[in-house]
This record gives structure tokens, C-alpha cells and sequence, in this order.
């Protein structure tokens, strides 16, 4: 299980998480360098021209993603920076790009550590992003210190913080130290539980809601709900891994106990992710269906998300194909896309409905040439259609 907090925290996006994309700041740099180094993060910076295609594209299609923005606003303080600004020159001067896009990740003291140069698309954003917190370990210093015997609060708090920050596993560090205090509610202490709830399913998790008010009281409410609200979402993810029915019920539970106001959210998501993973289709079904009836309802983008995975993960269950080609048509219909019509007529094709199929491909081809697409696609599946 040595990897098992970069899964908890990296691979367990949208369950559930408000935000629709990256949220950058824009402030001047020396208040970024600030802001990071008080919180802890790392820098992610888009280093720009208002010109560049590549940077226009990415701005629209990538950034906005929420598979993208539950990642980088959770690990990053995030800037955008148009190197052709004067107002941006203190940052201009120390990190030049003769490219664009270029995308800094940088430590809080601006060292980088990760640079790339050209547009990318959300997966390779979210491998970047992986890499750059695996690349910032900090852990070994604070081991060698703890494996010599060091066990005061202030270590142990920076060891943890250190391990969790390179998604390295942290209770048995923590519980380590906390199970030989005869006072868990010192300010030390308090910091420490709040730091090392990870996972729901835990002692110390359950020792930072008992000290609800006074953790809420020292390290704000924010980032009392939102240290509850990972945890949920890690011991959601950790359920689905080990596909634990007995882990997902009782983790959803605690969700709606402590998060009354993301309860219905996060479950749904959790409960389509975990669905998949236990190929159990007609739990699955039952989850889409909450799915489109309180979160998605006809937002076409994400009916279309839907359905890829209905199909990809169910694509010989005739009652879930039968339900995805409901929800493609009205994907399709909203949206007006030519990728929601191709995936359609996908769907229909898998239904055995050759001749609607064909007509779906085509309306999905005539639309792609309107609006200058790509066509490759959709001419090969009309190829497969016949």
C-alpha cells in the first residue's frame, strides 16, 4: 500500500468536488510566491500569449475541465501569466520562455521543478501534475530525524504534512505518536490529528470530529470541512479499490453525517465509480439515473461524459445501452456536437439499430465539416456502420 495515498488523492477526482476547472489567481507574483508559501503548495503557471492558438485552446477545452480542476486547485496555487504584459515582469525577467504555451511548476520558493513547453490535453495536465508532486518530497529529511528518535510535535507534524504532500502514507506515523499522548487536545496535538486524517475509516478521523469545534476553531472551518470532505473522498476511493461493499456504505454514511450539504453529490459519484469497478450494472443504472436526475439534468456536456462511460464500461449490458442511448439523444439534441451525434450513433449501433446509426453518423460527419472538425472519425465509423 505504499502508493496508496497518490490513488486516494490523485485518482479519486469528481467525486463530488464543486469546483468546474482551474481556479487561477491573478495577482502580482511576489503575492503568488506569498500565497504558496503560507499554504504550503506548489506554483502551476500557464506563461502565455494572448496570440498563441495552442494557449487559446487549452484556456477553453483543458483548464475548464473538472477532472482537471479537482486536481490542480487541491495541490496548486494556480497563475496565469501573458508573458507580454509589462505588469508581469518581475516574473518575465526570472523565467523566460521562447514558446508558448510553456507551464512552470514551481516550488514555493520558485525553484522549479517541473517545465514543459506545448498545449496539453487533460490526462497528460494530470500526469504533469502527478509527476510534480512526486518530484516535491521533502519526507527524507523529516525521517531521518524521526528514525533517531525525534518525536516532538513539531516534527511529527512536519513529517506528516511532508508525507501527505508527496501522497505517501501517513497513520502509522501519526497514530504512532498520538496513541502515547496523554493529552490529545493541545494546540500541537490538535494541528496533528487535523493533519493526519486522511481516510475516513480511521481513529484519527474519528478523533478530529470529536474535537470538531476546537480544530474548526484553530485552523478554520474551511479547512476543517475540506480535510473531512478528503477524507470521504479517500476512503470512497480506498472502497472502490479494494471493491469493500461494507467500506462503501459506511464511508457514504459519514458523508451524509458530515457533509449534509455535499452528501447527494459525492454519493452519486461514488456510487457510479464503485459500480463500475464491481461490474454491477443494475446498481449502476440505478446510480445514472440519480445522476441525470440531480446533477446533470440536461447539461449536455456531461450527459455525453455519462454515456462514454456507460458504454465503455457496460458495452454488452443491453439494459445499460438501452438507458445510454436515451441519455446520447438528449446529449445529442442539447449539445448540437458533432462528437455527442457520433457517439450516439455508437450507442445506436450497439443497440442494432443500423439504419438510425447511419443517419446519427452522417448528421454527426455534416456538422463536423460545418464547423471545421476533424472528420477522420466518424468517416471511419460510418465505414464500420456500412
Amino acid at each position: 500500500m505504499k502508493k496508496i495515498l497518490l490513488i486516494l488523492a490523485l485518482i479519486c477526482v469528481g467525486l463530488g468536488a464543486n469546483a468546474q476547472g482551474i481556479e487561477f489567481t491573478h495577482t502580482p507574483w511576489a503575492d503568488i510566491l506569498a500565497k504558496a508559501k503560507k499554504e504550503d503548495k506548489i506554483i502551476f503557471v500557464d506563461a502565455y500569449a494572448k496570440w498563441c492558438g495552442p494557449c487559446k485552446r487549452m484556456a477553453a477545452d483543458e483548464f475548464t475541465k473538472k477532472i482537471v480542476g479537482d486536481v490542480f486547485n487541491k495541490n496548486f496555487v494556480n497563475a496565469k501569466m501573458d508573458m507580454e504584459e509589462e505588469e508581469n515582469t518581475p516574473f518575465i525577467d526570472k523565467y523566460p520562455v521562447s514558446a508558448y504555451p510553456t507551464l512552470f511548476f514551481l516550488k514555493p520558493d520558485g525553484t522549479i521543478l517541473k517545465k514543459v513547453v506545448g498545449g496539453q490535453s487533460a490526462e497528460s495536465l494530470i500526469a504533469l501534475a502527478k509527476d510534480a508532486i512526486g518530484n516535491w518530497d521533502t519526507s527524507a529529511e523529516f525521517a531521518k530525524k524521526y528514525d533517531a528518535g525525534d518525536r516532538t510535535p513539531e516534527l511529527i507534524y512536519s513529517y506528516i504534512k511532508a508525507l501527505n504532500r508527496a501522497a505517501k502514507p501517513t497513520l502509522k506515523i501519526a497514530n504512532e505518536y498520538l496513541n502515547k499522548q496523554t493529552d490529545l487536545t493541545t494546540t500541537e496535538n490538535l494541528r496533528i490529528i487535523h493533519e493526519g486524517a486522511t481516510e475516513a475509516d480511521s481513529r484519527i478521523f474519528d478523533l478530529l470530529i470529536k474535537n470538531k469545534d476546537k480544530i474548526s476553531s484553530l485552523v478554520g472551518q474551511e479547512a476543517f470541512d475540506a480535510k473531512v470532505e478528503t477524507a470521504c473522498k479517500n476512503t470512497c476511493t480506498k472502497a472502490i479499490q479494494f471493491k469493500n461493499d461494507a467500506l462503501h456504505e459506511e464511508v457514504k454514511g459519514k458523508i451524509k453525517k458530515y457533509l449534509p450539504s455535499k452528501a447527494d453529490d459525492m454519493i452519486i459519484d461514488a456510487d457510479l465509480k464503485y459500480y463500475i469497478a464491481t461490474k454491477n450494472p443494475k446498481k449502476y443504472l440505478r446510480a445514472c439515473d440519480d445522476c441525470v436526475r440531480d446533477e446533470i439534468k440536461n447539461d449536455a456536456s456531461k450527459l455525453h461524459e455519462l454515456v462514454m462511460d456507460m458504454g465503455n464500461n457496460f458495452p454488452n449490458d443491453k439494459k445499460v445501452l438501452k438507458s445510454a442511448e436515451k441519455l446520447a439523444k438528449r446529449a445529442a439534441e442539447n449539445g448540437g456536437m458533432p462528437e455527442y451525434y457520433m457517439t450516439y450513433a455508437s450507442i445506436l449501433l450497439k443497440n442494432e439499430k443500423k439504419s438510425d446509426a447511419k443517419k446519427m453518423a452522417t448528421k454527426a460527419l455534416d456538422l463536423a465539416k460545418e464547423k471545421n472538425k476533424a472528420t477522420d472519425a466518424i468517416e471511419r465509423l460510418l465505414e464500420k456502420i456500412g
